[in-house]
Order: C-alpha cells, then structure tokens, then sequence
C-alpha cells in the first residue's frame, strides 16, 4: 500500500519551477488577514495579528548558509531573525547541533528498521511492542529519546537542557522490559561511538541501562510559554517506521512560546523525487543487488529552518552520503501551483485520529482532482516544504488532541520555504500551554500558499456545521 501511494504521488503533474521569493510567487511571507468573513468576526485571533504574526518573516528576511575553508558552520540569517534589527537572537550553535543530533538519529533509525524488517514475523523477536494507548513502540523510539537527550546534554550542558518528548521509561524500567532496555542501550551506544563522524563527542565509555533510562526520564519538560524547551517525536510515524514506510525524526526549539527551529530527518523520503516511484523494500532490494556509490542515490534527507530567514535548507543523510559537509545543503521552496486542479493534498494514514471523509469532501470542494497521498508522519510537512505537494489538511476526531510534538518542526520549515499554516479559524498554531496545542480551531491547514489557504478556509467554514467531527 506504501508504494502505491507513492507512485500516486510521483505521478501528479509537477509544478513550475519556483521563483526565488515569496513576492514572484504570488503571495507574501505572512497570509493576509482572512478575517473580513463572518467566520473570521468570529475567530479567537486578535484582528491585528495575522497568521504568520512575525516582524522577523518579512520579504527582506534571508538567511545564508557559509562554510568556511574547514567545512566549518557559519550560519548568517539576514533581515533581523527573531526580534529584527539588532535586538536579533542568534540560534546559529543550536541550529547546528540540532542537524547533527537528528543526522546521528536517522543512522539509529535505519538501523533499526532494518533489522525489524529482516527478522522473522513468527519469530517473535521483530522488537514492536504496545504502549497503554495500543499505539505501536520500537527500540528506535527509546533509542533516539536517549541519544538526542545526552547529546543536547553534552553540548550546551545538562543544566540549561529541557526537553519536551514523547516516550518515558515506564516500559523499559518495568521487571518484563529488561532484555528490550539492554537492546535499547546497545542501540544508543552503537551510535553515539560514531558521534565524532557528526562532529559530536561521545561518551568516554559506554552508557550503561541507568544512564540511558536517565537520558530518557530527562525528557519530562511540560512546556509552557516562558523559556527555553526543546521538543522531541523521536519517531514521528511508528506505523509507517515498522511497515518499512515513511516516518520522520523530529526537533524543533521553543522559546517563550515560539517556535524558533526546526529539523526533520526524513530516513525514507528521498532528496531525488523521481525515487518516490519506488517503495522502500524495491530500493533496498535495489541496493543490496548494485549497492550505489556514496551520494549518488541520496535515499533520504533531513530538513532545517531557523524562524525569521525566509529560508530553508535540505541535506542528504550522512548514513547515505558517507559524511556531513555543509556544501550539499541546498535550499528548499514551495511550490508555485495556485490552482486547485493541479494541486495535492496530504493527510495521514491512519483513520483513527483523522477524517479521511470530511477531508475528501473538503478537496471535491474547491476543486482537487489529484490522488491524496496520504504518508505517514510529518514527512506531509517536508513534502510541501520542498514543494512536492500543496496542501495538508488534518481535521482529528472528537476527544483526539494534538500534541505540539507532532507540528512544531514542521510548521517553521514550511513557514521558511514560503507556505502557511494555521488552524481552520486563520490563526496561528499557539506552542505555549503545554504537550498540547490547546484552543485549536477545529483542525490544521497547511499550504504552499495564500491563495490554495484561503479556498480551504473558506470551504471548511461552509461545510463544517453538516460535519459529524
């Protein structure tokens, strides 16, 4: 089923190419004020505050990627980042690590997954287990809270670490979790050897089980819209992750409510597009039968943005590309389609969480006539970043709540490649009160511009009261 939705989606008509700024795209970094209609007299959003309320995401904003002679990272964002002018604060260091964290993620995640689809379904052994909510966990989800917590911990200092994620160690300290925690550590451990490979320090010995379940139990932020906390999905698509599909390893930093930067390390979505033609199994097939050169498939790719640049940036795995230069980022962009026809929409997988119905309803609506690609994880949001897709659209189910760490990365990357995302009502996703996106208007509206966002704002407001979310 993955590969079919993938091929679907390689086939949909590729858009133009994308003008360097926003303003030859046909529409400004921040979405105009929708509010003029009855809905929006409605709305929670203070009239003076658009979608996109940042001075820092003005058209001027433009970030630059240097590297000097050494390869060494010098991030210069132009046009004032948070704050502007000179009251700008300066996020290179943690942009930096936070790429190198999530790199040294996405090789604990492939290794993982590799082994989960090479064991034997009747073994037993295949290392997906059950969290109280019956969602699916791996090894890969304690392993990378753990590796991504000691690694933030070494570089800024453990003190001045919070962390907002997903997982805790409940299962792994409980009498039965013993033989998972020790494949846990194993995991951790076979990683962070090769943290100097990242330009990261290992640990001078091996961590022990105590210290990964503490490196995990770090993770215990409750957020808040004061400080500095940064959040963590380790892996955002677990399905996905264990049918050998689409998932993704997300980081975004919060501070005093604000999402400042994100990563997504996105292991299976690949930085060719024509390799979407091809489900993960073929093209592991593929490599085990003519293994390619190093950095000639590129496989998959990891994403970053930094708020206020009107910029963001996209690199190839260093699993992949044998090494971490600087020199193959390049910089990303939305796509320039306008017109529904020709556009297309994501929305997750699973139906438990989310209405395919009223979603499908929504794109009839205002004139979509592409296949969905409905993918796992918040690999939607890097696919409209990059422009290969339009639109996402996630409308959950009653008593579903979003959590902040399902949005937050994604939301600035395409916020930085010129495209928009609110909530149904025109407002702001608010990262401020807490794990969970509280006051959300009915659901999240993602696009690759203001046009295709209007359309969709307008038709949920006609078509929401005969809905049965």
């Amino acid at each position: 089923m993955g590969g079919l939705r993938l091929s679907a989606w390689a086939a949909a008509p590729s858009p133009s190419p994308s003008p360097s700024s926003a303003a030859a795209r046909g529409f400004p970094r921040s979405p105009p004020d929708w509010r003029g209609s009855e809905r929006g007299r409605r709305s929670r959003c203070a009239p003076s505050s658009p979608p996109s309320a940042s001075p820092a995401l003005s058209l001027g904003a433009a970030g630059r990627l240097r590297v000097g002679a050494d390869r060494e990272w010098l991030w210069d964002c132009r046009g004032g980042g948070l704050g502007g002018g000179g009251g700008k604060k300066d996020y290179a260091k943690e942009m930096e690590a936070a790429v190198r964290v999530v790199q040294v993620a996405c090789t604990l995640c492939q290794r993982v997954q590799d082994a989960l689809l090479l064991a034997d379904p009747g073994s037993g052994s295949g290392g997906v287990h059950s969290k109280l909510d019956r969602s699916p966990v791996t090894v890969a989800d304690w392993g990378v809270q753990a590796t991504v917590s000691w690694l933030l911990s070494d570089r800024f200092g453990d003190e001045s670490v919070s962390i907002v994620a997903e997982e805790d160690d409940e299962t792994l300290s409980s009498s039965d979790g013993t033989a998972l925690l020790e494949s846990v550590v194993a995991a951790v451990n076979g990683c962070l050897v090769e943290a100097p490979k990242y330009g990261l320090r290992s640990p001078e010995k091996d961590l022990g089980a105590h210290d990964v379940l503490q490196a995990i139990r770090k993770c215990s932020s409750t957020g808040g819209p004061k400080g500095r906390f940064w959040v963590l999905d380790p892996v955002d698509g677990t399905l996905g992750f264990v049918r050998g599909d689409q998932y993704a390893i997300a980081l975004a930093l919060i501070e005093d409510g604000e999402v400042v930067l994100g990563v997504l390390g996105c292991p299976n979505y690949p930085m060719k597009k024509e390799w979407l033609n091809y489900h993960q199994r073929y093209y592991r097939l593929m490599s085990k039968v003519a293994p390619p050169t190093s950095g000639t498939w590129n496989k998959g790719c990891v994403m970053y943005a930094h708020k206020g640049c009107g910029q963001a940036w996209m690199q190839p795995l260093v699993h992949d590309f044998g090494m971490l230069s600087w020199h193959n980022s390049r910089e990303v962009q939305v796509s320039s389609v306008s017109d529904p026809v020709s556009a297309t929409f994501c929305e997750p997988v699973e139906k438990a969480n989310s209405s395919h119905s009223f979603t499908a309803g929504l794109a009839h609506s205002v004139g979509l006539r592409n296949q969905p690609l409905r993918v796992y994880s918040m690999v939607k949001y890097a696919a409209i970043a990059r422009g290969d897709a339009e639109i996402f659209m996630k409308f959950a189910r009653a008593g579903y709540k979003e959590k902040i760490w399902d949005h937050a990365a994604g939301v600035v990357i395409i916020q930085e490649a010129g495209g928009v995302v609110t909530d149904a009502g025109g407002c702001p996703l608010d990262f401020s009160r807490g794990v969970y996106l509280e006051g959300l208007d009915r659901g999240i509206i993602a696009c690759s511009g203001a046009l295709l966002h209007r359309r969709i704002l307008e038709a949920v407001d006609a078509s929401w009261n005969s809905s049965t979310l």
